[in-house]
């Protein structure tokens, strides 16, 4: 149940005590957590999935950590980073990070800065991180409700798995099986169900704020349903559909952009 897994999720944000408003987002005590999920099953100390190949569980978690350092530099507003500093802020030896990054292709022997888009996409993809059909709803008004209910998405295979909405009266409350959450739960949702698609619902005024927080937190699509101009980066799919515009040909049109993105 996609309710299930969200509060699960929850609780273990809250327990490593996120904070998205400061540079704490996936900090605890001084040391770097990792926003990746550590298999638990599988044979001893390896898991196979991914592009190829067997992976050991350090490694997955050493990738993750490197990941969760890269989208919070890119929420920052960061272009690149170095490898002394991916070494130094997971707290790991420069040797061992550049041990992982050579073994899986993402850097060349000698190579010292990173750019953080390209690195990010790649852990990403190494990791199996890929789906289209889950996303995340900004704005759980008329038009959200409608979008949560399926009485439009359900033209298409995409599950909205969480909503999110600034409104208190409105927050904790649940639209059909959606329990609404604050904005603030993006990120750190984010980060652990992989969702790559966010939906903006809310007034049009909202929706540029709304893109660059949904940017911010990972996402590589954005499914803007207001007459808002929204632009999040280059790097970010945009789909724009209004009212009497079909459905079921812009989710298409999703989905075919991030199979065939340079940056996906």
């Amino acid at each position: 149940m996609v309710e299930d897994r969200l509060g699960n999720m929850l609780k273990y944000s809250d327990m490593e005590s996120y904070n998205v408003h400061t540079d704490t987002l996936i900090r605890q005590k001084g040391g770097f957590i990792s926003t990746a999920p550590f298999p638990s099953s599988g044979s001893g100390s390896e898991i196979r999935d991914l592009s190829a190949g067997v992976l050991e569980i350090g490694e997955v978690k050493r990738l993750g950590l490197y990941l969760s350092f890269l989208r919070l530099m890119r929420l920052k507003g960061r272009v690149d980073l170095s490898l002394e500093s991916i070494a130094a802020e997971t707290d790991l030896r420069q040797s061992v990070v550049e041990e992982d990054l050579i073994k899986h292709g993402l850097m060349l022997s000698g190579q010292k800065a990173f750019h953080i888009i390209t690195l990010m996409n790649a852990i990403e993809q190494i990791l199996g991180y890929r789906n289209e059909t889950e996303s995340f709803l900004v704005g759980a008004g008329k038009l959200g409700t409608s979008l949560l209910m399926q009485e439009n998405l359900g033209q298409t295979c995409l599950k909205i798995v969480a909503a999110f909405d600034t409104d208190f009266r409105k927050i904790g409350s649940r639209i059909g099986s959606i329990r609404v959450m604050s904005p603030d739960k993006i990120i750190p949702l984010a980060a652990r169900m992989h969702v790559s698609l966010g939906i903006i619902a809310t007034p049009a005024a909202e929706a540029a704020h709304v893109a660059n927080l949904l940017a911010g937190a990972g996402m590589k699509a954005i499914w803007n349903f207001t007459a808002g101009e929204i632009d999040p980066g280059q790097d970010i799919i945009v789909e724009q559909t209004l009212p009497g515009d079909d459905i079921a040909l812009a989710y298409e049109n999703i989905v075919n952009r991030l199979r065939n993105s340079p940056f996906n």
